[in-house]
C-alpha cells in the first residue's frame, strides 16, 4: 500500500504502472466474479429462486446451507479486499472529492447490503431476492466504475 504515501501518483514512473496492472485485475476479477454468480446461483429472480428454493415441477434441489455459508463467506473476504483497495486508489486520483466520497460509500453500502440480502433470501424468504439483485449489480458496476475511472485519472487524464 505504498500508493498511500506517495504524494503525485499521476507522476510516480513505478506506482503508474502498478496501479494501473492492479486496477485492470481488479476490473477482470468484478466480470469473472458476475459470470461465476450467473453460473453458482443465477443472476435472475427465476434461476436464483429455483437454486434457492429448489423447485419441485422441474426437480431442481435447493442448495445446501452449507453453499451459501461458504458462499457468503469468499464474498465477505473478496469483496473487503476489491472494495477497500478500489476505494484507496479511487480516493487518491479522483480530483472531485466529493463525487468520489458519495461514490465510495453507495458502493460500499450495497455491498454490505448484498451479504445481508443474500442471507436473508436463504434463511427467510423471495422478498429480498430483487434487493439482493440491485445490490449485487449496484456494487459491481459502482466497483467497475471505479476501476474504469481511476485508470482514467492515473493515464489520460494526469494532467487534470
Amino acid at each position: 500500500m505504498r500508493f498511500t504515501l506517495i504524494k503525485e501518483l499521476r507522476s510516480d514512473a513505478l506506482m503508474r504502472p502498478l496501479l494501473s496492472g492492479m486496477l485492470l485485475f481488479t476490473g477482470s476479477f468484478l466480470v469473472a466474479d458476475i459470470f461465476l454468480k450467473r453460473d453458482h446461483i443465477g443472476l435472475d429472480f427465476a434461476t436464483l429462486s429455483n437454486t434457492l428454493y429448489g423447485n419441485e415441477e422441474e426437480f431442481i434441489e435447493p442448495v445446501t446451507e452449507h453453499f451459501i455459508l461458504e458462499l457468503l463467506h469468499s464474498d465477505i473476504f473478496f469483496m473487503m479486499m476489491t472494495l477497500l483497495t478500489l476505494a484507496a486508489v479511487y480516493a487518491r486520483v479522483c480530483p472531485l472529492k466529493r463525487v468520489a466520497v458519495v461514490v465510495i460509500n453507495i458502493v460500499m453500502a450495497a455491498g454490505i447490503a448484498d451479504i445481508v440480502l443474500l442471507a436473508l433470501a436463504y434463511y427467510r424468504g423471495g422478498g429480498y431476492l430483487m434487493p439482493w439483485l440491485a445490490a449485487f449489480w449496484t456494487w459491481h458496476g459502482g466497483a467497475l466504475f471505479m476501476a474504469c475511472a481511476s485508470l482514467l485519472y492515473l493515464n489520460v487524464l494526469r494532467r487534470i
